[in-house]
């Protein structure tokens, strides 16, 4: 991978506390010229790729979470207020859904469905059609929905990262997955690891999920087949104490990692193996793919959002 360009100004990391300028989350839009980030703070900008200038996106501060459309260029947040809005990145015209201190949402990528959960044993889907936005279903989770919540990009499937903590039983996780038209999970994994927690993910073609493990102060990623619920990718013990951010590269050949040791590691998922180990000179927060394949962007812990060429080398 070569380096591109990079977004941001460098500010000295601080590891007690991250700085408020730290992509949390970011995300390409459909054909690849903006970049969508939430900071550590709250603040939701827009990073326009070809002069590198960035906008606040109006008066939007997000509390933990957002989620985007990408084929209608449209966020999910919840606001300071703990108002869950829906919000266009063309007209800047916010629809209000409901109140509520929802801790994870996720959206399709036509913008059609949406998921939100509280941090408790329910995940509501929500329908999205103009002429009625209304939560139609709620699912019954067998553990509270703590670790992260996500839906397919084609809104056929959620998958519910679950933990709880007691003492003389210690944690307890599992993921859930759900087709977003059954009454029972269809797959439920557990691993006897902390699962999630900051990256749930599927696939762009949503036939595998990926997630970030921790066991013993190490962490780890898995990668599963949906259908089969088969294990194509087990990594455990690294460096790090948590993997905060996955990426899977658009073709789903490969999923990229990024750890609080400064490690980025590209997998090859069918070879289950690492192609690429490259250490920076600070923690890595997030990731994100162009949808076209020509960038992979990272986020690091001072506060510069560093873009590399990632199809001249991979996926042409």
């Amino acid at each position: 991978m070569e380096f591109a360009f990079q977004l941001g100004e460098r500010q000295q990391p601080r590891f007690d506390k991250l700085l408020p300028d730290v992509a949390r989350q970011m995300v390409f839009n459909r054909d690849g010229t903006k970049l969508i980030a939430k900071g550590m703070g709250g603040t939701v900008v827009e990073w326009d790729i070809q002069s590198g200038q960035k906008r606040e996106i109006g008066d939007i501060r997000a509390n933990r979470w957002f989620a985007y459309a990408t084929e209608t260029d449209q966020l999910l947040v919840r606001k300071a207020d703990d108002g869950i809005t829906l919000l266009s990145l063309e007209n800047n015209r916010e629809t209000l859904l409901t109140h509520g201190q929802y801790e994870s949402g996720s959206l399709s990528a036509d913008g059609t469905l949406a998921v939100l959960s509280k941090g408790d044993n329910e995940v509501e889907i929500w329908q999205l059609a103009k002429q009625s936005r209304k939560a139609m279903k709620t699912l019954l989770t067998d553990l509270p929905v703590r670790n992260g919540l996500t839906l397919s990009n084609d809104g056929q499937f959620i998958a519910a990262a679950e933990g709880s903590y007691r003492d003389g039983e210690g944690h307890r996780t599992v993921i859930e997955i759900w087709n977003t038209i059954a009454e029972r999970p269809i797959r439920v994994f557990n691993t006897g690891e902390i699962l999630g927690v900051w990256n749930v993910l599927f696939s762009p073609d949503a036939t595998m999920l990926a997630v970030d493990t921790q066991k013993n102060a190490q962490s780890g990623i898995r990668v599963w087949e949906i259908e089969t619920g088969r294990k194509l990718l087990t990594k455990s013990g690294f460096e790090a104490y948590w993997t905060r951010a996955l990426a899977f590269s658009p073709s789903g050949k490969y999923l990229v990692s990024g750890d609080e040791a400064s490690h980025l590691r590209v997998w090859d998922i069918a070879k289950g193996e690492s192609v690429i180990w490259e250490t920076y000179p600070t923690g890595i927060q997030a990731l994100a793919f162009s949808p076209n394949g020509k960038y992979l962007a990272l986020a690091l812990w001072d506060a510069t959002i560093q873009v590399l060429y990632w199809r001249k080398n991979h996926e042409r």
